[in-house]
């Protein structure tokens, strides 16, 4: 699908997305919940090349929250086979695409199978000139906070840091989110509105969109509709 006119002159360096409602989608569909899931993979992957393809610069996508982590054990179980296989299925659209892979959040839960696909992914794309993909997997902002104060609190233990000297410049760079803008959009499927311990420091001054669509119905319309909105936005981040 090509992307509107307007949206070739878009004003985003990094739009990320909750991507919430596979459940729900598979209940309305009187299918089990991984079903929705299923779907949900495969509506990333239609999001992922249509941010390819109008040249965005970076995209986060929240794929597992901590909290999700504490799903019944079946569903956290096939969730995490889902992935699994994501990454399997999807290596040669980041190669051909010259997309570069990100990895944030804890991934110490998950199998060694998984652990060593990302780490080989993340390196093997290292070198991509492409979209920037970053996917947070047992990611909460809640968490990557505490981790930055833990290491900035370690800085001053060995009397490498001063206290008076702690400010925002100084204690960014010890989040897991630095190496990459901050959003300028966050977009949530689902009809929640909220933002669920996603990117808590750096969405200070991200523009919030909302939609009421459940993520496996959340086509490249309904993505070219919110990049237009934002479009449409004066950001003056505090000022006049």
């Amino acid at each position: 699908m090509k992307p509107p006119s307007d949206l070739q002159k878009i004003h985003i360096k990094h739009l990320a997305v909750i991507m919430d409602g596979n459940g729900r989608w598979a209940e309305k569909h009187k299918h089990i919940r991984i079903f929705g899931h299923v779907q949900g993979a495969k509506r990333a992957l239609s999001l992922i090349r249509h941010c390819s393809r109008i040249k965005l610069p970076f995209l986060s996508l929240f794929a597992l929250s901590t909290e999700n982590t504490l799903r019944p054990k079946e569903e956290f179980d096939s969730l995490k086979k889902l992935l699994e296989k994501a990454f399997l299925k999807h290596s040669s659209l980041m190669m051909k695409e010259q997309i570069k892979l990100h990895i944030i959040g804890d991934l110490s839960i998950f199998s060694s199978k998984l652990q060593n696909l990302c780490k080989r992914f993340c390196e093997q794309t290292k070198n991509h000139q492409g979209l920037n993909l970053i996917v947070a997997l047992n990611y909460g902002g809640r968490q990557e906070i505490l981790k930055a104060i833990q290491k900035i609190a370690e800085k001053i233990k060995q009397n490498e840091i001063r206290v008076k000297d702690i400010n925002e410049k100084s204690l960014s760079p010890f989040f897991a989110s630095s190496p990459f803008p901050d959003p300028d959009l966050i977009i949530r499927t689902g009809g929640q509105i909220r933002l669920s311990n996603f990117y808590l420091w750096s969405s200070a001054y991200s523009e919030l969109y909302f939609t009421e669509t459940l993520w496996p119905d959340f086509d490249e319309n309904c993505l070219n509709k919110a990049l237009q909105n934002f479009n449409k936005v004066k950001r003056r981040f505090g000022r006049l």
